[in-house]
């Protein structure tokens, strides 16, 4: 396609037969030259310039790699934990994974040219493959974001158009990108957080026009995380509390129920643990990122930190004994079963 939605500059005179796909919509086929009015989002005015990066500083500043702790806790999570992430993408997308396909994590860094022609790095925080017990693959991306800030339908277009371009298939002269399921993780929400992202694709006188699914954390409780096995939200749940912060810091009684709502958090985590549903490492993972999210989210309120940070603190403790006894255990194994010892 000669960079057809290039974003330095617009790609003029093309002439090859294009499919965009999506797996909820049927392709749709487009032979005509790109103008530069190609890419309208719902509820904005069109930009005229060549791409995005026409944009004033402080916008395209907002697009640039900025690392979280909380992009980082999702990330981790991902890495350490990936059967985690099943559950979420079926109440994502509807669909019936089982928790026992295989999760394959696939390069999450995207580079970008500027108008300078400098490349530019952009990194996802998540661009991943599950592979059903059947054998079939299909590629999901995921984005965890703290607080809407007016970029994210142009972000989620750049990001599922790289992904897409990874295995782009030429067939009978056509070219063929498959966008990947993606959503978007809010952290933070309101009345008016709208529950999807809109793009619409105009090429002439065709159009196509999809929405991106919003899951907002705060419109879970905690036994609807536990229910629906939500539990990569978990180390989130404090988000829930944050503007009560203030108010809760200086208040014992609040204090008090704060404390007691964690240990239900590591009451129900243990129970998972004891019946096989969760794996113990898993749960010290939750535990300890629980923390870091809350020393972070709440550094300025050393009250809501510490209740938290006990309770989930001394569960991280007590799951990295139980992860070192069990390492200990099957090397103990290893070493006897060499030494032709049965144990």
């Amino acid at each position: 396609m000669a960079g057809g939605f290039c974003r330095g500059k617009v790609a003029y005179a093309v002439e090859s037969k294009i499919f965009f796909s999506r797996s909820d919509r049927p392709e749709i086929s487009i032979r005509q030259k790109l103008n530069k009015e190609q890419m309208e989002i719902s509820g904005r005015p069109c930009r005229k310039k060549s791409s995005w990066y026409m944009m004033n500083v402080s916008e395209r500043q907002k697009m640039e790699t900025i690392n979280t702790p909380y992009d980082d806790t999702f990330r981790t999570l991902l890495q350490d934990c990936p059967e985690l992430v099943v559950p979420l993408i079926n109440e994502l997308f509807g669909t019936n994974y089982t928790g026992r396909e295989v999760v394959v994590s696939n390069e999450n860094e995207i580079f970008l040219r500027n108008p300078e022609g400098k490349k530019e790095k952009r990194v996802t925080d998540s661009n991943l493959t599950l592979i059903s017990l059947k054998g079939i693959s299909k590629r999901y991306h995921l984005e965890c974001q703290s607080t809407a800030d007016g970029t994210m339908e142009i972000r989620m277009w750049e990001y599922d158009a790289q992904i897409a371009l990874m295995e782009k298939e030429y067939r009978n002269g056509v070219l063929h990108v498959k966008f990947p399921d993606s959503a978007v993780i809010y952290l933070r929400s309101s009345k008016t957080t709208s529950d999807e992202l809109k793009i619409c694709i105009h090429v002439r006188q065709k159009q196509l026009q999809y929405g991106i699914p919003i899951l907002k954390v705060k419109d879970y409780t905690l036994d609807e995380l536990f229910e629906k096995q939500l539990w990569m939200l978990i180390p989130f749940y404090i988000f829930r509390y944050e503007k009560e912060f203030r108010k809760i810091d200086g208040n014992q009684k609040q204090l008090s129920g704060l404390r007691l709502e964690y240990e239900k958090i590591a009451e129900m985590l243990d129970q998972e643990c004891q019946s096989g549903r969760m794996k113990p490492i898993t749960c010290g993972a939750l535990c300890e990122l629980s923390n870091n999210v809350v020393e972070k989210l709440a550094s300025k309120y050393s009250n809501v930190e510490k209740e938290v940070t006990e309770v989930m603190g001394g569960k991280v403790l007590n799951y990295r004994s139980k992860e070192i006894y069990l390492e200990g255990c099957a090397f103990g194994r290893e070493e006897g079963r060499e030494e032709g010892v049965e144990l």
